[in-house]
């Protein structure tokens, strides 16, 4: 998808380091992140926030992905968050450049990365992969 635009944004997924802050120090490894300033990459991670960035929920990580890491990402400038919890089969999406918290799709949508003009994720293809 990415590749095809040309663009200046790349796809990484974990493991690897996103380092939002030095003071205090914030290191995260997200799931899913999308970079477009590539000056924030060093060779062994990002340094500062990705544009945007998906969490999968597991059943430990549930409060820090809907809690902890969302209080992060929407304070150290990411620009979306998504939120996939595939055993309540929704994705809560925040889109925090136009404060748009806690908008909550099932996995029969298909929804807009809003960070594109273009560029949609049809959830029931996804769900059909993740056998939910």
């Amino acid at each position: 998808m990415f590749q095809s635009k040309k663009g200046t944004c790349s796809v990484f997924h974990a493991p690897f380091d996103v380092k939002l802050s030095d003071d205090p120090l914030i290191i995260v490894q997200p799931d899913l992140m999308v970079i477009c300033d590539k000056s924030k990459l060093d060779g062994k991670r990002c340094n500062g926030a990705p544009d945007f960035i998906a969490e999968i929920v597991s059943p430990g990580s549930t409060s820090d992905d809907y809690i902890r890491k969302l209080y992060y990402y929407k304070n150290y400038g990411v620009r979306e968050y998504w939120i996939v919890d595939p055993q309540r089969k929704i994705i809560t999406v925040n889109y925090f450049e136009n404060d748009t918290i806690n908008v909550q799709y099932s996995f029969d949508d298909t929804i807009r990365v809003n960070i594109y003009d273009d560029l949609f994720i049809n959830f029931t293809k996804i769900g059909e992969l993740l056998n939910v």
